[in-house]
């Protein structure tokens, strides 16, 4: 054993390795349909730092710049939406988890006879908070808090990664069920279609154009029946009495256009035609950022787009929408017409796979910067968003955005899932290893109050946010697990929530709440060590 501390000590590259394949096999290891997953790697590399071994720092913090980047630009498209609807539940939540917690850790100290510096590492610890460490250590000046910090680190990681794994399995949540409330509720509805039967005189002779002009609706109509024959849904294609027409969109906005121009007809089928559908990529570079209103898709090819797939949702366009790389795009039209649209789309899949790296370098780049900077609050306390916040607000800025000038920023589904599983993988194993070499030496000085303390102050305030969250804000399963992760400051419990269901809400939800969070728990942690 000796021996082999001494390889991965002179080799860490080996160490690293070694430690991600053993970490990941044990996370996929399955016990009552749980599994740890990529907190796997961290119960590894706590053996491994508990034997000895250690593995460099910048480890850690490149797992830690990679994954929250990567968490930025998966949330940055829908992040101001969601603010927009939840936006002073989401300060309550923090505040409210982070203030539980603090009483916990209070009334644990004082009932368990725990010194104020381990309580005060405690209560960073079980919240994950290097910053709210950090922070400590500065105000109190007692390395001892490193200790109780050491301890409850483990426990704090562990216990969000179980909770948010093992609740939705109690409570037998529906995952679609509530991928589609959160779609809804933060304005990325279900898109739907449906056959509508024009029975309005009004609309008698008027124009495609022109009703989706007045409609206040936001879908489209994407077909027209005209006795069976049918005819390309362009913009000057003329609406008559009892024609049928299909139309995509929203629920709501479906509704909308059958007030308009008439019944629903489920039974309806459609005739066999000229007329048809295509799903194109875009991966031609000179029209994107361009929007549908200047490419005149209609007006020059006949050609409606229905709706679009960008990232994780689909939506219907409007005249402002812009193209972006790799967009997926339902056309509807003649034949032809469709096969003359497809190499201005460009329609090459193989480019999917490629990754801009200068926009990806400077994003990184732009956040590792932003995180050293400075923020003085008081001429006593300052912090910096370090490693975790800077990467995540750069990622936020320029998912929102995606272009800036010419520079797209925004990566392939396929690239952008392994760098943040990259990530939290390193992440993790850095900080494991980090946690495991003083972790049973602090266990057998200090005995079971301190691992009772840390459990006590990691679960009462997991419970209580996912009550208030749930119970009393109404929110999808989704946004309260993103949200209590975000409230927790726990990345590893966020990268559980994102492998159990196949959405961004709950990442979204942990960004807008966890700069909060990142805040309030620099203020809150040194306050205890100070008031016990």
């Amino acid at each position: 054993m000796d021996y082999l501390v001494l390889i991965f000590n002179e080799q860490p590259v080996l160490a690293l390795t070694a430690l991600i394949a053993v970490g990941t096999l044990l996370g996929r290891i399955q016990c009552w349909g749980i599994s740890l997953g990529a907190s796997g790697v961290l119960f590894v590399a706590m053996a491994m730092g508990h034997w000895g071994v250690r593995l460099p720092e910048v480890f850690t913090d490149l797992g830690v710049v990679l994954f929250t980047y990567t968490i930025g630009l998966q949330a940055g498209p829908h992040f101001l939406r969601t603010v927009r609807r939840y936006g002073l539940s989401y300060l309550v939540l923090a505040l409210f988890t982070l203030g539980i917690a603090w009483l916990v850790a209070f009334a644990s100290a004082t009932l368990l006879g725990i010194e104020p510096s381990l309580a005060t590492g405690i209560y960073a610890g079980a919240l994950t908070s290097t910053p709210g460490l950090a922070a400590s250590l500065q105000i109190l000046k007692d390395p001892t808090i490193s200790v109780g910090y050491g301890v409850a680190y483990p426990m704090g990681v562990i216990g969000v990664v179980l909770f948010v794994q093992l609740v939705p399995r109690l409570l037998k949540i529906d995952w679609q069920v509530e991928i589609n409330r959160s779609d809804a509720g933060n304005g990325n509805p279900v898109v739907d279609s449906a056959w509508l039967r024009i029975t309005n005189p009004q609309l008698e002779g008027k124009t495609i154009g022109e009703v989706e002009a007045t409609s206040m609706s936001g879908a489209v109509i994407s077909r027209v029946i005209d006795k069976y024959v049918a005819m390309p849904p362009q913009a000057r294609t003329r609406l008559c009495l009892n024609q049928y027409v299909r139309v995509v969109g929203s629920e709501e906005e479906i509704k909308k256009l059958e007030l308009l121009l008439g019944p629903r007809e489920a039974g309806f089928k459609e005739p066999r035609s000229v007329i048809s559908s295509a799903t194109l990529i875009v991966t031609e570079e000179n029209i994107c950022g361009k929007s549908l209103r200047h490419l005149q898709f209609r007006e020059l090819y006949g050609l409606t787009i229905s709706r679009i797939w960008r990232d994780d949702f689909e939506f219907v366009p409007q005249g402002h929408t812009t193209l972006e790389f790799g967009d997926e795009v339902r056309l509807v039209g003649d034949v032809a017409d469709l096969a003359r649209i497809e190499p201005i789309l460009g329609h090459k899949a193989q480019r999917l796979n490629e990754t801009q790296f200068l926009p990806f370098a400077i994003g990184l780049l732009a956040g590792v910067v932003l995180g050293n900077i400075p923020i003085s609050l008081s001429p006593a306390i300052s912090f910096q968003l370090g490693m975790a916040g800077g990467p995540l607000t750069a990622g936020l800025v320029v998912g929102h955005f995606g272009r800036i000038s010419k520079m797209n920023f925004r990566m392939p589904v396929a690239a952008r899932r392994f760098v943040n599983d990259l990530g939290l993988i390193l992440f993790l194993g850095g900080a494991g290893s980090e946690a495991g070499a003083s972790f049973w030496q602090v266990v057998q000085s200090q005995g079971g109050s301190l691992l009772l303390a840390s459990a006590i102050v990691t679960l009462v305030p997991l419970v209580a946010a996912w009550g208030l969250a749930r119970h009393v804000f109404g929110w999808d399963a989704l946004n309260c697990l993103g949200a209590v992760c975000g409230a927790m400051t726990s990345t590893p419990g966020l990268g559980a929530v994102t492998r159990v269901a196949d959405s961004s809400a709950a990442s979204t939800a942990y960004v807008a709440v966890y700069p909060v969070a990142l805040l309030a728990v620099t203020f809150l942690a040194p306050l205890l060590g100070s008031l016990l």
